[in-house]
């Protein structure tokens, strides 16, 4: 990173590489200042942090995020992890393994569903005491929105949910998503 020649392509301010490439670091460091306790549970500071990364890849260099080639490093991983069987331990040790499923998400339902949802823990802004909350709290309202049952994503991830999250969203349809690593499984 340079803040002293604003010809180098690692020149900060470099609205042209920015634009054209992006720059990973930069994105996510703003996106620390948009990350909200209320939806980062335990293991995902690293995580959230790069749902707004995604975002500014997407937004100011038209590079989608399930194409993002950083994204895309973390497939041999990923692949094993679920290979593996799931481990949400693992996954909560591993940022890019863990961003998928906000990938997927934001490929499945746009960044306009992201929108909403953040909205939503802006206005109401939960008293989540628990990691286990915050989860059940994320996947439910994120469900309402799309209007789909989002447990069997979450869990194909090995996310843990709780039963009477599973009882409020037991009258929701279950979306048919497929993509690579689905198909594992």
């Amino acid at each position: 990173m340079d803040v002293t020649d604003p010809q180098s392509d690692k020149f900060l301010f470099n609205i042209h590489v920015l634009k054209k490439k992006g720059w990973w670091g930069v994105f996510h460091e703003l996106g620390h200042n948009m990350q909200r306790d209320w939806w980062t549970f335990d293991g995902t500071g690293e995580v959230t942090v790069n749902i707004f990364t995604l975002h500014a890849m997407n937004i100011i260099c038209h590079i989608q995020p399930w194409i993002h080639p950083w994204l895309e490093e973390q497939e041999s991983n990923t692949r094993i992890y679920i290979e593996n069987g799931c481990n949400f331990d693992e996954w909560k040790d591993d940022p890019g393994i863990g961003l998928i499923i906000y990938a997927q998400l934001a490929r499945e339902y746009g960044w306009e569903t992201y929108k909403q949802v953040f909205r939503q823990y802006e206005q109401t802004q939960p008293y989540l005491d628990s990691n286990q909350e915050k989860m059940d709290h994320w996947i439910e309202i994120f469900s309402r929105q799309v209007g789909y049952n989002l447990i069997p994503l979450f869990k194909f991830w090995g996310f843990p949910v709780s039963k009477s999250t599973v009882e409020v969203l037991h009258g929701l349809d279950v979306p048919k998503i497929t993509d690579k690593f689905i198909e594992i499984a």
